[in-house]
Protein backbone atom coordinates (compact mmCIF):
# COMPACT_ATOMS: atom_id res chain seq x y z
CA UNK A 1 0.00 0.00 0.00
CA UNK A 2 1.49 3.36 -0.74
CA UNK A 3 2.57 5.83 2.07
CA UNK A 4 0.66 8.89 2.73
CA UNK A 5 3.45 10.93 1.42
CA UNK A 6 3.35 9.01 -1.80
CA UNK A 7 0.18 9.70 -2.26
CA UNK A 8 0.51 12.99 -2.10
CA UNK A 9 3.51 13.53 -4.29
CA UNK A 10 1.28 10.88 -6.82
CA UNK A 11 -1.52 13.64 -6.86
CA UNK A 12 0.96 16.83 -8.01
CA UNK A 13 2.46 14.28 -10.87
CA UNK A 14 -1.28 12.88 -11.62
CA UNK A 15 -1.97 16.58 -12.67
CA UNK A 16 0.81 16.97 -15.57
CA UNK A 17 -1.39 16.73 -18.96
CA UNK A 18 -0.65 14.64 -21.85
CA UNK A 19 1.35 17.52 -23.18
CA UNK A 20 1.52 15.87 -26.47
CA UNK A 21 -1.76 15.97 -27.04
CA UNK A 22 -3.10 19.05 -25.61
CA UNK A 23 -0.17 21.05 -26.68
CA UNK A 24 -0.91 20.47 -30.06
CA UNK A 25 -4.25 22.20 -29.99
CA UNK A 26 -2.16 25.34 -28.11
CA UNK A 27 0.35 25.19 -30.64
CA UNK A 28 -2.40 24.58 -33.62
CA UNK A 29 -3.60 28.03 -32.32
CA UNK A 30 -1.09 30.01 -32.09
CA UNK A 31 0.40 28.90 -35.83
CA UNK A 32 -3.02 30.16 -36.81
CA UNK A 33 -3.15 33.41 -35.15
CA UNK A 34 0.61 33.69 -36.77
CA UNK A 35 -0.67 32.91 -39.93
CA UNK A 36 -3.75 35.09 -39.96
CA UNK A 37 -1.15 38.12 -39.42
CA UNK A 38 0.82 36.96 -42.16
CA UNK A 39 -1.98 36.56 -44.17
CA UNK A 40 -3.49 40.18 -43.50
CA UNK A 41 -0.52 41.86 -44.59
CA UNK A 42 0.10 39.81 -47.36
CA UNK A 43 -1.58 39.94 -51.11
CA UNK A 44 -4.62 37.58 -50.92
CA UNK A 45 -3.09 35.58 -54.15
CA UNK A 46 0.70 35.62 -52.75
CA UNK A 47 1.63 31.53 -53.60
CA UNK A 48 3.15 30.05 -50.46
CA UNK A 49 6.81 29.39 -49.74
CA UNK A 50 9.17 26.34 -48.45
CA UNK A 51 9.46 28.98 -45.37
CA UNK A 52 6.00 29.75 -44.21
CA UNK A 53 4.59 27.63 -41.09
CA UNK A 54 3.59 23.88 -42.16
CA UNK A 55 -0.32 25.10 -42.59
CA UNK A 56 -2.77 24.55 -44.85
CA UNK A 57 -4.42 28.05 -46.05
CA UNK A 58 -7.76 28.32 -48.07
CA UNK A 59 -8.48 32.38 -48.19
CA UNK A 60 -11.79 33.39 -49.41
CA UNK A 61 -12.04 36.63 -50.02
CA UNK A 62 -15.15 39.02 -50.58
CA UNK A 63 -15.08 42.75 -51.34
CA UNK A 64 -15.57 45.14 -48.89
CA UNK A 65 -19.24 46.17 -47.29
CA UNK A 66 -20.64 49.20 -48.90
CA UNK A 67 -20.98 52.12 -46.68
CA UNK A 68 -23.78 51.96 -43.83
CA UNK A 69 -26.84 54.07 -44.61
CA UNK A 70 -26.99 57.27 -42.62
CA UNK A 71 -29.36 58.33 -41.18
CA UNK A 72 -32.72 56.52 -39.35
CA UNK A 73 -32.34 53.76 -42.07
CA UNK A 74 -29.13 53.43 -41.14
CA UNK A 75 -30.15 52.59 -37.62
CA UNK A 76 -32.84 50.13 -39.01
CA UNK A 77 -30.28 48.04 -40.98
CA UNK A 78 -27.64 48.00 -38.48
CA UNK A 79 -30.71 46.79 -35.51
CA UNK A 80 -31.66 43.90 -37.92
CA UNK A 81 -28.21 42.66 -38.30
CA UNK A 82 -27.14 42.39 -34.81
CA UNK A 83 -29.09 41.37 -31.73
CA UNK A 84 -29.02 43.64 -28.79
CA UNK A 85 -27.72 41.30 -26.56
CA UNK A 86 -24.88 40.35 -28.95
CA UNK A 87 -21.37 40.18 -27.85
CA UNK A 88 -19.74 43.18 -29.01
CA UNK A 89 -16.93 42.40 -31.96
CA UNK A 90 -15.11 45.35 -30.20
CA UNK A 91 -14.99 47.55 -27.15
CA UNK A 92 -13.39 50.33 -28.70
CA UNK A 93 -15.07 53.07 -27.60
CA UNK A 94 -17.77 51.71 -25.34
CA UNK A 95 -17.93 52.27 -21.61
CA UNK A 96 -17.61 50.16 -19.08
CA UNK A 97 -21.15 49.72 -18.51
CA UNK A 98 -22.13 48.98 -22.11
CA UNK A 99 -19.95 46.37 -22.57
CA UNK A 100 -20.93 44.84 -19.04
CA UNK A 101 -24.93 45.15 -20.10
CA UNK A 102 -24.03 43.30 -23.42
CA UNK A 103 -22.17 40.06 -22.02
CA UNK A 104 -24.59 40.12 -19.34
CA UNK A 105 -27.50 39.70 -21.68
CA UNK A 106 -25.51 37.15 -23.41
CA UNK A 107 -24.14 35.03 -20.59
CA UNK A 108 -26.94 32.37 -20.31
CA UNK A 109 -26.53 31.48 -24.21
CA UNK A 110 -22.65 31.55 -23.62
CA UNK A 111 -22.88 28.97 -20.82
CA UNK A 112 -25.68 27.03 -22.21
CA UNK A 113 -22.98 27.31 -25.48
CA UNK A 114 -20.06 25.74 -23.35
CA UNK A 115 -21.99 23.26 -21.54
CA UNK A 116 -22.93 21.93 -25.08
CA UNK A 117 -19.28 21.71 -25.76
CA UNK A 118 -18.59 20.38 -22.07
CA UNK A 119 -20.71 17.64 -22.39
CA UNK A 120 -22.41 16.46 -25.92
CA UNK A 121 -19.77 15.34 -27.34
CA UNK A 122 -19.12 11.36 -26.98
CA UNK A 123 -15.58 12.00 -26.68
CA UNK A 124 -15.96 13.92 -23.74
CA UNK A 125 -18.65 11.15 -22.23
CA UNK A 126 -15.93 8.84 -22.83
CA UNK A 127 -13.43 10.64 -20.27
CA UNK A 128 -15.80 11.31 -18.22
CA UNK A 129 -17.19 7.92 -18.22
CA UNK A 130 -13.40 6.40 -17.58
CA UNK A 131 -12.95 8.75 -14.86
CA UNK A 132 -16.16 7.57 -13.11
CA UNK A 133 -14.81 4.27 -13.63
CA UNK A 134 -11.33 4.72 -12.24
CA UNK A 135 -12.75 6.92 -9.14
CA UNK A 136 -15.15 4.19 -8.35
CA UNK A 137 -12.29 1.67 -8.23
CA UNK A 138 -10.20 3.97 -6.41
CA UNK A 139 -12.96 4.02 -3.71
CA UNK A 140 -13.38 0.60 -3.08
CA UNK A 141 -9.69 0.00 -2.72
CA UNK A 142 -7.66 3.07 -1.59
CA UNK A 143 -9.83 5.40 -0.36
CA UNK A 144 -10.35 3.74 3.49
CA UNK A 145 -6.85 2.98 3.72
CA UNK A 146 -5.69 6.65 2.62
CA UNK A 147 -8.00 7.60 5.44
CA UNK A 148 -6.69 5.27 7.85
CA UNK A 149 -3.00 6.11 6.67
CA UNK A 150 -3.97 10.14 6.98
CA UNK A 151 -5.44 9.59 10.39
CA UNK A 152 -2.42 8.09 12.14
CA UNK A 153 0.07 10.21 10.05
CA UNK A 154 0.36 13.67 8.86
CA UNK A 155 2.59 14.22 5.43
CA UNK A 156 4.85 17.31 5.24
CA UNK A 157 1.80 18.81 3.69
CA UNK A 158 -0.29 19.37 6.55
CA UNK A 159 1.81 22.18 6.98
CA UNK A 160 1.05 24.13 4.13
CA UNK A 161 -2.53 23.11 4.14
CA UNK A 162 -4.37 26.42 4.01
CA UNK A 163 -2.25 27.79 1.29
CA UNK A 164 -3.40 24.79 -0.79
CA UNK A 165 -7.11 25.64 0.51
CA UNK A 166 -6.65 28.99 -0.69
CA UNK A 167 -4.96 28.57 -4.19
CA UNK A 168 -7.97 25.95 -5.25
CA UNK A 169 -10.75 27.58 -4.20
CA UNK A 170 -13.15 28.94 -6.79
CA UNK A 171 -13.74 32.12 -5.36
CA UNK A 172 -10.52 32.84 -6.16
CA UNK A 173 -10.48 31.77 -9.55
CA UNK A 174 -13.65 34.00 -10.49
CA UNK A 175 -11.72 37.03 -8.56
CA UNK A 176 -8.82 36.34 -10.92
CA UNK A 177 -11.14 36.15 -13.86
CA UNK A 178 -13.35 39.06 -12.63
CA UNK A 179 -10.09 41.01 -12.40
CA UNK A 180 -9.11 40.19 -15.80
CA UNK A 181 -12.23 41.14 -17.52
CA UNK A 182 -12.27 44.59 -15.26
CA UNK A 183 -8.76 44.88 -16.58
CA UNK A 184 -9.50 44.23 -20.26
CA UNK A 185 -12.70 46.14 -20.48
CA UNK A 186 -10.66 49.54 -19.19
CA UNK A 187 -7.91 49.29 -21.18
CA UNK A 188 -10.07 48.76 -24.37
CA UNK A 189 -8.27 45.69 -25.15
CA UNK A 190 -10.96 43.23 -26.86
CA UNK A 191 -8.65 40.28 -27.39
CA UNK A 192 -8.06 40.28 -23.79
CA UNK A 193 -11.88 40.64 -22.95
CA UNK A 194 -12.26 37.69 -24.73
CA UNK A 195 -10.16 35.13 -23.19
CA UNK A 196 -11.29 36.71 -19.68
CA UNK A 197 -14.90 36.08 -20.96
CA UNK A 198 -14.04 32.63 -21.79
CA UNK A 199 -12.93 31.63 -18.55
CA UNK A 200 -15.26 33.28 -16.77
CA UNK A 201 -17.86 30.92 -18.69
CA UNK A 202 -15.67 27.91 -18.29
CA UNK A 203 -15.35 28.36 -14.29
CA UNK A 204 -19.09 28.76 -14.30
CA UNK A 205 -19.89 25.96 -16.43
CA UNK A 206 -17.12 23.88 -14.07
CA UNK A 207 -18.61 25.52 -11.02
CA UNK A 208 -22.79 24.72 -12.20
CA UNK A 209 -21.62 20.82 -12.77
CA UNK A 210 -19.55 20.34 -9.78
CA UNK A 211 -22.60 21.25 -7.54
CA UNK A 212 -25.25 19.17 -9.72
CA UNK A 213 -23.03 16.38 -8.79
CA UNK A 214 -22.46 17.31 -5.55
CA UNK A 215 -25.96 17.42 -4.42
CA UNK A 216 -27.03 14.55 -6.57
CA UNK A 217 -24.26 11.80 -4.55
CA UNK A 218 -24.71 13.97 -1.54
CA UNK A 219 -21.27 12.73 -0.37
CA UNK A 220 -19.53 12.89 2.56
CA UNK A 221 -15.82 14.21 3.04
CA UNK A 222 -13.24 12.34 5.59
CA UNK A 223 -14.03 14.72 8.29
CA UNK A 224 -17.99 14.34 7.67
CA UNK A 225 -18.54 17.05 5.75
CA UNK A 226 -21.35 17.00 3.38
CA UNK A 227 -21.38 17.05 -0.62
CA UNK A 228 -17.35 15.81 -0.69
CA UNK A 229 -17.68 14.26 -3.98
CA UNK A 230 -16.63 15.50 -6.60
CA UNK A 231 -14.12 17.86 -5.55
CA UNK A 232 -14.67 21.37 -6.32
CA UNK A 233 -10.89 22.64 -5.22
CA UNK A 234 -9.58 20.54 -7.51
CA UNK A 235 -12.15 20.64 -10.81
CA UNK A 236 -11.38 24.39 -10.54
CA UNK A 237 -7.97 24.43 -10.51
CA UNK A 238 -7.67 22.30 -13.30
CA UNK A 239 -10.02 24.21 -15.29
CA UNK A 240 -8.29 27.05 -14.84
CA UNK A 241 -5.51 25.57 -15.79
CA UNK A 242 -6.50 23.76 -18.64
CA UNK A 243 -8.08 27.31 -19.87
CA UNK A 244 -4.44 29.14 -19.49
CA UNK A 245 -3.21 26.34 -21.21
CA UNK A 246 -5.20 25.97 -24.52
CA UNK A 247 -4.51 29.99 -24.72
CA UNK A 248 -0.98 30.50 -23.40
CA UNK A 249 0.45 26.81 -24.25
CA UNK A 250 2.24 24.06 -21.68
CA UNK A 251 4.57 26.49 -20.56
CA UNK A 252 1.45 28.36 -18.60
CA UNK A 253 -0.46 25.46 -18.41
CA UNK A 254 2.53 23.16 -16.86
CA UNK A 255 3.07 25.25 -13.34
CA UNK A 256 -1.07 25.90 -12.92
CA UNK A 257 -1.69 21.97 -13.24
CA UNK A 258 1.31 21.28 -10.97
CA UNK A 259 -0.90 24.27 -8.31
CA UNK A 260 -3.12 22.10 -8.89
CA UNK A 261 -2.33 19.31 -7.93
CA UNK A 262 -0.66 20.31 -4.81
CA UNK A 263 -4.14 22.10 -3.77
CA UNK A 264 -5.73 18.57 -4.42
CA UNK A 265 -3.11 16.89 -2.34
CA UNK A 266 -3.67 19.35 0.64
CA UNK A 267 -7.03 18.83 0.08
CA UNK A 268 -6.26 15.17 0.52
CA UNK A 269 -3.87 15.78 3.57
CA UNK A 270 -6.63 18.00 5.53
CA UNK A 271 -9.27 15.27 5.27
CA UNK A 272 -11.64 17.27 3.34
CA UNK A 273 -11.69 14.95 0.37
CA UNK A 274 -10.93 11.20 -0.31
CA UNK A 275 -8.84 10.26 -3.22
CA UNK A 276 -11.88 9.12 -5.25
CA UNK A 277 -13.22 12.69 -5.10
CA UNK A 278 -10.14 14.34 -6.70
CA UNK A 279 -10.03 11.72 -9.49
CA UNK A 280 -13.05 12.66 -11.14
CA UNK A 281 -13.15 16.49 -9.59
CA UNK A 282 -9.46 16.72 -11.92
CA UNK A 283 -11.24 15.11 -14.92
CA UNK A 284 -14.29 17.16 -14.67
CA UNK A 285 -12.52 20.16 -14.61
CA UNK A 286 -9.94 18.98 -17.71
CA UNK A 287 -13.04 18.58 -19.68
CA UNK A 288 -14.55 21.39 -19.19
CA UNK A 289 -11.89 24.13 -19.15
CA UNK A 290 -10.46 22.42 -22.52
CA UNK A 291 -13.99 21.93 -23.93
CA UNK A 292 -15.23 25.16 -23.66
CA UNK A 293 -11.76 27.30 -24.59
CA UNK A 294 -11.37 25.26 -27.78
CA UNK A 295 -15.37 25.78 -28.33
CA UNK A 296 -14.86 29.81 -29.02
CA UNK A 297 -12.78 28.62 -32.29
CA UNK A 298 -15.49 27.43 -34.97
CA UNK A 299 -14.28 24.58 -36.90
CA UNK A 300 -15.17 22.97 -40.38
CA UNK A 301 -14.36 19.79 -41.43
CA UNK A 302 -11.33 19.43 -38.53
CA UNK A 303 -10.22 22.83 -40.38
CA UNK A 304 -9.81 25.94 -38.02
CA UNK A 305 -12.00 28.84 -39.01
CA UNK A 306 -10.44 32.05 -38.07
CA UNK A 307 -11.65 36.08 -39.89
CA UNK A 308 -9.57 37.67 -42.45
CA UNK A 309 -10.10 41.39 -42.64
CA UNK A 310 -8.73 44.06 -44.59
CA UNK A 311 -9.33 47.58 -45.87
CA UNK A 312 -10.38 46.50 -49.40
CA UNK A 313 -11.45 42.77 -48.50
CA UNK A 314 -12.76 40.58 -46.29
CA UNK A 315 -13.70 36.74 -45.63
CA UNK A 316 -12.21 33.62 -43.92
CA UNK A 317 -9.36 31.27 -43.72
CA UNK A 318 -9.42 27.60 -42.99
CA UNK A 319 -6.74 26.54 -41.16
CA UNK A 320 -5.48 23.05 -40.43
CA UNK A 321 -1.87 21.06 -38.97
CA UNK A 322 -0.22 18.18 -40.03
Amino acid sequence: MPTAKQVGWLMVLAMVPALTGCGGEAALRRQAQATFRHVAAAAPAAAPSADRPRSVVYFAPREAPAPAPTGDAGASAEAKREPPDAPPATIEGMSFGEVLKIDLRAAPRQIWSGTKHSFAKPGNLLVLGAAFGADRIVRHNLDGRVRDELRHNDTSLAETGDFGSVIGNPALHFGIAGLWYLGAVRGRNAEHHAMSKVMIEALAVNGLATTLLKVSMHDQSPNEERYGWPSGHTSSSVCFAAVMHEYYGWKAGLPLYLLAGYSAATRLEDREHDLSDLVFGAALGWVVGHSVAKGELPQIAGFHVLPYARQDAGGLMFVKQW
